[in-house]
């Protein structure tokens, strides 16, 4: 219960910021850890989505200390990395959270801030799966468990770089869909347009690798009980597809933008499962003997 809360709140978070950003409230609140200098600030729309970004920080970041300690009593050997990794994150980003403000949101800071939240959702998903009493934990990057790890790895990259794009205010820089300025290789690359069509190569690279995958994994009787995972995570890239469109054609409207990171941390949920599957069907192990 306490594993799955957690990342319902990391996901309601990262979703949350992602709406900051997108209305341009993320210096709503110009100072920190208070707001105007208060602990409950003025009433304002504005200010409030900020606010409430930093309240449902607080929330999520005691319940990821609480089920990191419950992880660390119930796993033994080196998979108490995973709960002090997830710990470790978390202090970083709760102290990126306030230099993003004090400096005006830098691009490459509030990048690597994203990613870091990202990292901590997935550690927590893993501490959810694997919670030290019904299922140990397991770890492997072998057969099947490689290919799920290494396209769940494509796709946090991609996320990354669509992030970077977003603070660099390059999410127009190729105003039309599915073409870039009119053309499928636009005919000059300078750093906005070279960060916004990289993001588009690299996602329909993920579309044509997940579909190859699901290809695989329908015709294989070994991949029987992932199937139904592989077409949802399928049908997941194609939607994303959509709304990526949908948000260049309507100018960045911000539900769209946070539609399209909800789908993101929904492909690499789908994932974490289907490499969990195969990590079981490994048989390996993470719990190491205590030194």
């Amino acid at each position: 219960m306490l594993g799955r809360a957690t990342v319902g709140l990391l996901f309601l978070l990262l979703v949350w910021g992602n709406l900051v950003a997108g209305l341009k409230a993320g210096l709503a609140c110009p100072d920190w850890p208070l707001c105007h200098g208060q602990i409950l600030p003025p009433f304002r729309w504005d200010i409030y989505m900020e606010f409430l970004h930093r309240v449902i920080a607080g929330v999520t970041s005691v319940a990821l200390v609480a089920l990191a300690f419950r992880r660390y009593k119930r796993y033994d050997g080196a998979a108490r990395a995973v709960p002090v990794l997830a710990l470790f994150l978390l202090l970083a980003e709760v102290g990126m959270g306030g230099a993003v403000v004090l400096l005006e949101t830098p691009v490459r800071l509030t990048t690597v801030h994203f990613m870091t939240g990202v990292m901590v959702f997935l550690l927590a998903f893993y501490m959810m799966i694997f919670d030290g009493e019904r299922e140990r934990p397991v770890f492997s990057l072998r057969g099947p468990a490689a290919v799920f790890f290494c396209l769940a790895a494509l796709i946090y990259t991609q996320s990354a770089l669509g992030a970077y794009v977003r603070h660099l205010d390059a999410g127009l820089a190729c105003p039309d869909f599915p073409t870039c300025l009119g053309r499928w290789f636009p005919p000059f690359l300078d750093g906005s347009v070279l960060a916004s069509y990289s993001h588009r190569v690299v996602g329909g690279l993920i579309f044509f690798t997940v579909l190859t995958l699901y290809l695989f994994i329908r015709r294989d009787a070994r991949q029987r009980r992932n199937r139904s995972l592989a077409l949802s995570l399928l049908a997941l890239v194609v939607f994303q597809v959509a709304v990526g469109a949908v948000v260049v054609l309507s100018g960045l409207y911000f539900l769209a933008t946070a539609v399209h990171l909800a789908v993101a941390l929904g492909m690499l949920s789908v994932l974490a499962h289907l490499w969990a599957n195969a990590v079981r069907a490994e048989g390996a192990t993470l719990s190491l003997p205590p030194l």
